[in-house]
């Protein structure tokens, strides 16, 4: 199955081929959209569900120029703003620098179990994980009207019509939150550069 409307079409029967391929074309693309926003592959993976779920039980009817992709991002984009919302202030994910819980190795840390990249020294690798570590924080706090655009540009490589299909907004207002987003970003990194 190729097209989108005969996935749909297919989806809308039933027809598991169809939801197969559905989830081999569109599936990982969610997730990671959904980790993106979430910060824990449990919530991705919740999100995706609910996602996938939804256009099972509701196929969305695709205009003959609509893109199930951009439905499809649209669903995960919101639902993960509403998980997001859902959460209550403070709420912890899990960090790369927490120890692991239990076990004798409960010091040792998630970045520090993660394999190091070959030909980089120990001092290199510690320095890079930090910076991811305050990046990915930094990204995480922003506010949801600046991230969305943020995380759909940088991380999925949208252009901005894309992202504006997506979020429902002009391509000069992605332009613009883009750019917001990014000045918080360096505000707020700049201590640590």
């Amino acid at each position: 199955m190729n097209d989108d409307c005969e996935l749909i079409a297919g989806i809308a029967s039933r027809d598991p081929e169809a939801f197969r391929a559905l989830m081999e074309r569109y599936g990982s693309g969610v997730i990671n959209l959904a980790y993106r926003f979430l910060g824990t592959v449990a919530d991705a993976e919740d999100a995706a569900q609910d996602v996938f779920l939804r256009l099972y039980q509701h196929p969305p009817q695709l205009a003959p120029s609509g893109k199930l992709f951009t439905w499809l991002y649209r669903v995960t984009v919101n639902r993960c703003l509403d998980l997001l919302r859902q959460r209550p202030r403070g709420a912890k994910t899990l960090s790369l620098d927490e120890p692991l819980p239990g076990g004798e190795e409960s010091d040792t840390t998630l970045a520090e179990k993660l394999p190091a990249p070959a030909g980089t020294s120990p001092r290199d690798q510690m320095v890079q994980a930090e910076l991811v570590t305050l990046t990915r924080r930094a990204v995480l706090s922003l506010p949801l009207a600046l991230r969305a655009p943020l995380i759909l540009a940088a991380f999925e490589e949208l252009s901005h019509e894309g992202i504006g299909d997506i979020l429902g907004l002009s391509p000069k207002a992605v332009e613009r939150r883009i750019a917001r987003a990014r000045e918080l970003l360096k505000t707020r990194l700049a201590p640590h550069l």
